[in-house]
């Protein structure tokens, strides 16, 4: 099986014309309702930025973008995209999230797109992403609930996840991944189901 950032840097090959084309406006989605809480003065750290889909559309409202990610390959495609579209306010770096170079308390807002789905310690992850957060900061996800009911992306994953192509992936319902993140000790703000099938949803939660 190969590890999660070998992976990725697999996937970071074609994911932006794969994933770009079928999920461009649930990704637009995923952007607008992120925008929603977060302030112009705000540092945020995007984790799992992959190659900077959303961190690049959410880049524009606020402070400072710093986006991380364990592929190497998806942090280059998305250090390009810096170059080249000339973004002054976005970092881009290959770090874990426990790496103690992100301080507890630096951030107002913490990203994480599609990636709670594939975190084995996802209840650690949260713990973690809390410690990040300034007070009363805000935690912002969408997330494939694979579990919700049966389409063909889940069958696949489960496959290829059970066949040792891919690393764990989680069959969520919508109401248990709600749970998980407000026994992490956040508040749900909102949530709301952004794509049909898998159904993908968005979770808006204040550190309590």
């Amino acid at each position: 099986m190969p590890t999660v950032s070998e992976f990725w840097d697999g996937r970071a090959q074609n994911y932006d014309a794969q994933v770009g084309n079928h999920y461009a406006e649930a990704y637009e989605k995923t952007a607008a309702h992120f925008k929603k809480y977060l302030k112009p003065t705000d540092a945020v750290l995007d984790f799992a930025c992959g190659t900077g889909t959303v961190t690049f559309a959410v880049a524009p409202a606020v402070q400072s973008v710093r986006a991380i990610d364990v592929s190497g390959e998806m942090v280059r495609r998305a250090q390009e995209k810096v170059k080249a579209q000339g973004v002054e306010n976005v970092t881009v770096t290959q770090t874990d999230l426990f790496d103690g170079c992100l301080v507890e308390g630096s951030f107002n807002a913490v990203l994480a797109c599609n990636v709670l789905l594939y975190l084995e310690n996802r209840a650690e992850v949260l713990a973690r992403i809390r410690e990040l957060l300034q007070p009363e900061g805000v935690f912002l996800s969408a997330t494939d609930c694979l579990g919700e009911r049966l389409t063909r992306e889940g069958v696949r994953k489960w496959w290829r996840s059970h066949t040792g192509k891919m690393p764990y992936v989680s069959f969520d319902r919508m109401h248990t991944l709600e749970a998980s993140i407000a026994a992490a000790g956040f508040e749900v703000l909102e949530t709301e189901n952004l794509f049909p099938a898998p159904p993908n949803l968005f979770v808006a939660a204040r550190k309590k």
